[in-house]
């Protein structure tokens, strides 16, 4: 019979296999209860059951002086004391309950179980499989041409930088598996990997998303470069490099006639950065107004639309998210906020640099991944990226020793 330890784990690696079905959701006395979130319940069960029975002790391990732990505290706090202050909103609290309660829940499910590194392995391993059937799943929409207006990938999700950055996870999980699989018949593995990276590429490419295209390369590169223990040969390590390199360059190559990239590259005054750049002004100015409480979760689209009368003409109207993730956890969690996802990044950098294992190279990866698209985007603020970001904080927190805990 399976302990309650395997079962909530079971439930966390069902969280992992509904990420891509995460905006659907049943009604429960008119409250939301979305996909990824039952799996929680059902392990929030269980682990009651087992404290119950004397399996788990909560709190007992947890170092509140830690500033990987002070970093989440103030992080939630500030989202928490931001909501408060700032005009209610039903929204505004399920964005609450999404994007830090229950992802926060599993983050303190998943050292309770005191995770081993087999099980680092299968929950990284399932998040490829899922991401590798996300893309073949994105394909079949290319291939009967669902596509955006302006001819890109969207597949199911709200725009295509979402399917994007929901997929490039992947590339770097392919070449962890790749040179570091735990079955032994890596024959039949490295081909199913390289089909996976394949599918994952050429996905990518029709998002047309020059931003999560720049930030895995660049990622990409930084993980290369620190993988001594997979690719140990500096000649091995450079002809990996140029090969990153050779399919970046075959992306901007093939782009070079489109639509968006003249715009881009000739400064057009409604290209898609000429908008971001007077979003990021009217998030300047919406911050400087409200510097230390901010304006509460999913507030920004009703505030940004009261600054139009500062920075006419608006070219975006529509505008959930200020298309920066810093500038979004400053407005939507307060300086407090802030300063707590500072402190929790930093920390986890530090973590994963002194560990220095095959896993803190690929979540190191990861990590910075986030942060450099988050110059351009908000890699957290929905659903199924919150909770992509949370499960890369949480592998880099089963990195540290117990002693430390």
């Amino acid at each position: 019979m399976l302990k309650e330890k395997s079962i909530i784990q079971i439930c966390i690696v069902a969280v992992i296999l509904l990420l891509p079905l995460a905006h659907l959701k049943v009604i429960f006395f008119g409250m939301p209860l979305y996909s990824v979130e039952m799996p929680i319940v059902a392990a929030l069960l269980i682990y009651g059951y087992g404290w119950y029975r004397g399996e788990f002790s909560p709190m007992r391990k947890i170092n509140f002086c830690d500033p990987f732990v002070i970093g989440i505290i103030l992080f939630f706090l500030g989202a928490v004391i931001s909501f408060v202050a700032n005009p209610f909103s039903l929204t505004g609290l399920g964005m609450l309950k999404m994007w830090f309660v229950f992802p926060l829940l599993v983050l303190w499910l998943w050292v309770e179980t005191k995770p081993t590194a087999r099980n680092m392995d299968c929950i990284l391993l399932v998040w490829l499989g899922v991401i590798a059937v996300s893309a073949a799943v994105s394909l079949a929409y290319l291939f009967q041409g669902v596509l955006t207006y302006d001819g890109r990938l969207a597949a199911w999700y709200a725009s295509p930088n979402y399917l994007a950055l929901s997929l490039v996870p992947g590339v770097l999980l392919a070449h962890y598996f790749y040179f570091h699989s735990p079955f032994p018949r890596t024959r039949i593995i490295r081909p199913l990997i390289c089909l996976m990276l394949t599918l994952l590429l050429t996905a990518l490419f029709f998002t047309h998303s020059y931003a999560v295209w720049i930030s895995v390369a660049l990622a990409g590169l930084l993980f290369l470069f620190l993988d001594t223990a997979d690719i140990p040969s500096w000649r091995k390590k450079l002809a990996a490099i140029f090969l990153l390199l050779i399919v970046f360059g075959t992306f901007v190559l093939f782009e070079l006639g489109s639509e968006k990239w003249q715009a881009l590259t000739q400064f057009e005054n409604r290209s898609s950065f000429a908008s971001r750049m007077m979003i990021w002004q009217a998030a300047g100015k919406i911050i400087y107004d409200h510097p230390i409480l901010g304006i509460g979760l999913g507030r920004f689209q009703t505030v940004y639309l009261e600054y139009q009368k500062y920075f006419l003409p608006y070219l975006e109207w529509a505008v959930p998210q200020p298309h920066n993730l810093y500038l979004a956890v400053w407005l939507q969690t307060g300086l407090l906020g802030l300063v707590g996802f500072v402190l929790l990044i930093a920390r986890s950098i530090y973590i994963l640099i002194k560990n220095k294992g095959r896993e803190s190279v690929l979540l190191l990866g990861l990590l910075v991944l986030y942060l450099i698209y988050g110059i351009f985007d908000t890699p957290f603020f929905k659903t199924d990226l919150a909770f992509s970001f949370w499960l890369v904080i949480g592998l880099s927190l089963a990195l540290k020793s117990e002693t430390e805990l």
